[in-house]
């Protein structure tokens, strides 16, 4: 009379554990579609408001960059880089509008002589009679993947972009004539503004100044572009007036150079103004490519310990989750991004043991390896090694540690692998080194 209990006891507990997978799963969908639901509330509120970024009314910014680049990469600047700025203009060799925003020609009142007979301006004069409809597409592609040299980019473009820094300069004190900064970046520049509004703070700008990450070609000591640089009304006032009375030498000058910046750093240095050496408050490269314990020009200043305000060679594809990381950041922290703060929270949740197609740009040959799992014994035997990459033949190590990029063209096979149980040491002891290291200043 009991053989049929075990069988109505198993179809009774399998019907309550059905109710209860059933209900578990919707608390679970509901919960998750409430906490996407206030994230995405929150950072639409954050992207929303600028109320924090007190002083920014009092910069004036120029964005440079080129009719062959200026399509792909503006629009993401309108709702990052640019979302706040309320005083800025963009400069290219061409004029348009590119989704909603007016840009400028940067090249309409260099001397028509020069435009009309300089080889640098063939390019130009194509393009203002055609459009980007003068070029072939054979002509762009090769443009667009040239290499670089010691002489700068191999492309038309980049050697008519030499003749902007100065225009741009007047046109900037035409346009603004009573801001206190200039802040002049590129198309793949980053600036993070709360950290550069800070840093500002520390100066005078009633007096003048020149602030950039630190070049030389000859004897001249420039900022470089695509670090963003800064240069007081004082200042630019200074240098506007030196080249008007020098005119000539001035596009002399440009003629047989090949650095738009070093030719602007020259005439302010000429006209009185002193570089102050800002790495690494603005630095060149984008964070996955920085080394943050390598100090650059001469100086002990590794970007570790140091606040963040600029980035270079940003992808269009990155600038919102970079954006959106800053944001997140400046309202629940007090403090500045400083570098080491990047490389932990935004670098380092990407990286893993080992990642195909990817180049981490280390630097150390190691002969006599033949595999990857070699190539990771060799780092494991080294006590201060870090990462690895293996390409071909070829092993190389490293004892800092970067991110790095996809592979691209002879390097898409390339297979990178980081020691990540040495990492926690390693930040601690980078750490340990900062002490009061915190602002480039006088």
């Amino acid at each position: 009379m009991f053989s049929g209990l075990p069988s109505l006891f198993s179809r009774s507990i399998t019907r309550v554990l059905a109710v209860v997978l059933v209900f578990f799963l919707l608390q679970q969908y509901l919960y998750f579609r409430k906490s996407a639901s206030v994230s995405q509330d929150t950072f639409r509120t954050e992207t929303q408001s600028c109320d924090s970024l007190k002083g920014l009314e009092d910069l004036y910014v120029i964005l440079r960059t080129g009719a062959t680049e200026a399509p792909k990469k503006l629009p993401v600047h309108f709702t990052t880089t640019l979302r706040c700025v309320p005083n800025y203009a963009l400069y290219s060799d061409y004029e348009e509008e590119i989704g909603g925003h007016h840009v400028y020609n940067a090249l309409d009142e260099v001397n028509p002589d020069i435009i009309a007979t300089h080889p640098d301006f063939q390019y130009y004069r194509r393009l203002q009679e055609g459009g980007r409809a003068a070029f072939s597409t054979e002509e762009l592609a090769t443009w667009a993947s040239a290499k670089n040299t010691n002489g700068g980019r191999d492309s038309p473009g980049w050697r008519l972009d030499k003749w902007k820094f100065l225009p741009l300069a007047e046109k900037a004190l035409v346009a603004k004539p009573d801001a206190k900064w200039y802040v002049f970046i590129e198309s793949d520049t980053y600036i993070l503004w709360q950290t550069l509004l800070e840093w500002l703070a520390h100066f005078d700008s009633s007096k003048p100044h020149y602030l950039g990450m630190q070049m030389q070609i000859g004897d001249v000591i420039f900022a470089y572009g695509g670090a963003g640089f800064a240069i007081s009304n004082p200042a630019l006032k200074k240098v506007v007036e030196h080249r008007k009375a020098n005119l000539k030498f001035y596009d002399d000058f440009t003629a047989g150079h090949w650095a738009g910046d070093c030719v602007l750093g020259k005439a302010i240095a000429d006209s009185g103004t002193n570089l102050l050496w800002s790495f690494p408050t603005l630095t060149g490269d984008m964070p996955a490519d920085m080394d943050f314990n390598t100090s650059f020009g001469g100086q002990d200043k590794k970007p570790w310990c140091f606040y963040a305000a600029s980035y270079h060679h940003l992808p269009p594809s990155e600038y919102a989750n970079f954006a959106k990381f800053e944001q997140s950041w400046n309202r629940e922290t007090a403090f500045r991004l400083r570098h080491r703060d990047i490389f932990r929270f935004y670098l380092l949740p990407r990286i893993s043991s080992e990642h195909d197609g990817w180049d981490n740009l280390s630097e150390t040959d190691q002969s006599e390896v033949h595999s990857f799992a070699d190539c990771r014994r060799t780092c494991e035997s080294q006590p201060d090694c870090l990462q690895f990459s293996f390409l071909g033949e070829s092993c190389k190590t490293s004892t800092s540690i970067r991110l790095g990029h996809k592979g691209y063209g002879d390097t898409e096979q390339v297979r990178s692998g980081w020691i990540v149980e040495r990492i926690k040491d390693y930040t601690e002891k980078m750490d340990a080194s900062c002490g009061s290291k915190d602002w480039v200043l006088p």
